[in-house]
């Protein structure tokens, strides 16, 4: 794996553990939201493409109940992400079980596994989209879903121009490209590939209060791919993290608060 590689993995499992931490505080909660596109019913056996922590794992298990199944694979092969999600979310679930796989190789599973796929905030880091839906596509049983969910165009960004005032960099093409991924890659490759395609945007307000969520948000900018494509080493990370820090304190002071608006697009996909 090049050195580009294992930054992109290692930002994106952080970038997702942060993540789940951080849209605790937010207007809408995503994986209520995912169910009300999915309708996961008991009994029902979900793939979960990304699952970083397990957060949704662990919502997933509660709609599916006792008789159904829910299975956490990673998009990159983590041993060690898996079972820190196992630590920290999934304990004692009987319906839950993860799966240490590269989710850009094909699966060992039978065609028509799974009710349900969903991937969260995830699988444009993979590069092969088409050959990652076909496969999806395959593991669903007929009349299956598979939800989609990743950053719109303009997704956070008020804080992504926040990120090029303090470090003085554009945003790279490598992250602009993953930004722009479901709508240019994902959502054409969806339309081709599945039988039918229904588009969901999304806008939540995600709240940063008090002290806790000024080091909470330095944390998520501390653990993201802008921080991580903008520094060569720690130095230069807690550099911009401080001058971040010293950028957002007088909008803590004045309204106790840091808003992200984090803009989202999400795509079901049916097979028949």
């Amino acid at each position: 794996m090049t050195d580009h590689a294992q930054m992109t993995e290692l930002a994106a499992h952080r970038g997702n553990v942060v993540r789940s931490e951080v849209n605790k505080d937010a207007d809408y909660d995503l994986e209520q939201w995912m169910q009300a596109k999915l309708l996961l019913q008991e009994a029902d056996s979900v793939l979960d493409l990304g699952c970083g922590n397990g957060k949704q794992c662990r919502a997933f298990s509660t709609f599916v109940g006792p008789k159904g199944h829910v299975t956490g694979v990673d998009i990159f092969s983590s041993v060690e992400g898996l079972r820190d999600a196992a630590d920290r979310y999934l304990e004692g679930l009987a319906n839950v079980s993860l799966l240490d796989h590269d989710a850009s190789k094909p699966f060992a599973m039978a065609d028509a596994s799974f009710d349900a796929i969903t991937s969260a905030y995830s699988i444009y880091y993979l590069s092969d989209l088409e050959a990652v839906l076909v496969e999806l596509k395959r593991l669903l049983k007929p009349s299956g879903k598979l939800f989609v969910v990743g950053p719109a165009w303009d997704n956070s960004r008020e804080f992504y121009d926040l990120h090029i005032r303090i470090s003085g960099q554009q945003l790279s093409s490598n992250f602009t490209g993953h930004l722009l991924r479901i709508n240019d890659e994902v959502l054409p490759l969806a339309f081709r590939i599945f039988d039918h395609v229904e588009i969901s945007p999304f806008v939540n307000r995600v709240f940063f209060r008090g002290e806790v969520g000024l080091q909470r948000l330095l944390d998520y900018y501390r653990n993201s791919m802008l921080a991580a494509e903008a520094s060569q080493s720690d130095e230069q990370t807690s550099a911009l993290v401080a001058r971040l820090e010293q950028d957002v304190k007088p909008v803590f002071e004045q309204d106790g608060q840091y808003i992200m608006f984090k803009r989202a697009l999400g795509i079901t996909c049916y097979k028949k």
